[in-house]
């Protein structure tokens, strides 16, 4: 009996010793994949936590250059909210040059005698789903009030659906799912620290990555049915809601290296990006997933009279347009971004075209 013991308390120890370096090598994998397409150990600035959205950024609303008001004259003063991910906060690069930042400029260099007001409300790994609820927030406590909300979506939303496989997906949803639920969900649940390590470990974080990098989408699957339904009812909520506030709504399907189709990209340019893109040959279903969920997510959202859909808006381009992980942009590419949603935002504000303009309307 006693030799039991003694080699049952061995094999708990080296099960234990295992365990752990498996945790401290997937956190070796993920730190250093973030430090190579990020330049940071972490993925995103920190953030806090927000009883609406979940979370929010430390460092608040991103700043917007080139706004103006007019005083005194309310009527010629127009108020546009940019909703979106970390591809439309932009804070890697000069906050004079992220996409609000870009159309403000544009808009009160040949709109006059207007003036136009940006906010950048994007927040790192937002997608739709937290949007909403940081729409929400801001209707409710957010003093200026739009002429205008913009969404800026699909690489999160895309890429959520495709790692969680839920219509409900967003950043850290099984973490907080995990240490709201588990409690009476799981006999281990009881040992509540336990349990929400389990759900923030970096091994199951590894996982899951690499099965969303190893197993395609399923284009008929139930799931995917569910995620673009709900998809599309959430977008048509924002609608009504900015409706009722007497503000226009403009959704935008962003462009993605991953889901570019076209072929008119200078010769030049595409061999650098195809150089300093990563994953390309070693994940081959990164691409078919985000294509699977935007062809999905087109369908859904065909003829409805919010949308615009820039997926291709970037294929034109003469300079690099996208970074190392293929979603983030350049400041060649948020201009090119910028220029072709300026149609769709003076259709919406009701301004007449310029001949700068460029893109879909």
């Amino acid at each position: 009996m006693k030799r039991f013991f003694k080699a049952t308390l061995k094999i708990v120890k080296w099960a234990v010793i295992g365990l752990l370096c498996v945790e401290a090598l997937s956190f070796a994998v993920i730190t250093t994949t973030n430090w190579i397409i990020y330049g940071n150990l972490r993925e995103g600035p920190k953030a806090v936590y927000d009883p609406y959205a979940l979370f929010l950024m430390e460092n608040g609303v991103w700043p917007t250059a080139y706004s103006k008001y007019v005083d005194n004259h309310p009527e010629l003063s127009k108020v546009i909210w940019f909703f979106g991910g970390s591809t439309m906060r932009a804070s890697a690069a000069p906050y004079a040059m992220s996409i609000p930042s870009l159309v403000a400029r544009n808009l009160n260099e040949t709109e006059k005698p207007y003036a136009f007001n940006c906010f950048n409300f994007g927040v790192n790994s937002f997608n739709s789903l937290l949007e909403s609820k940081y729409l929400e927030k801001q209707f409710i406590e957010f003093p200026i009030r739009p002429d205008l909300v913009v969404f800026y979506d699909g690489a999160n939303d895309a890429n959520y659906f495709a790692v969680q496989k839920t219509p409900y997906a967003h950043e850290g949803r099984e973490r907080v799912q995990g240490v709201i639920e588990s409690y009476y969900k799981s006999g281990y649940g009881i040992l509540k620290p336990l349990n929400a390590a389990y759900f923030a470990s970096f091994t199951r974080e590894l996982l899951q990555k690499l099965l969303y990098t190893a197993k395609p989408v399923d284009p008929n699957s139930p799931e995917l049915a569910a995620f673009v339904e709900l998809t599309v009812k959430r977008y048509d909520f924002i609608n009504r809601l900015c409706a009722a506030e007497g503000a226009k709504f403009l959704l935008a399907l962003q462009p993605l290296y991953w889901v570019e189709s076209c072929s008119g990209v200078d010769a030049a340019v595409a061999a650098q990006e195809k150089d300093t893109i990563l994953g390309r040959k070693t994940f081959p279903h990164v691409r078919e997933n985000f294509m699977t969920v935007y062809a999905a997510l087109e369908r859904g959202l065909a003829g409805k009279p919010y949308f615009v859909n820039l997926r291709e808006a970037l294929c034109g381009r003469n300079a690099p347009a996208y970074t190392a992980d293929g979603v983030h942009n350049t400041d060649a590419g948020r201009e090119g971004i910028a220029a072709a949603m300026l149609p769709a935002i003076r259709a919406r504000l009701s301004l007449p075209k310029t001949a700068n303009d460029g893109g879909p309307q």
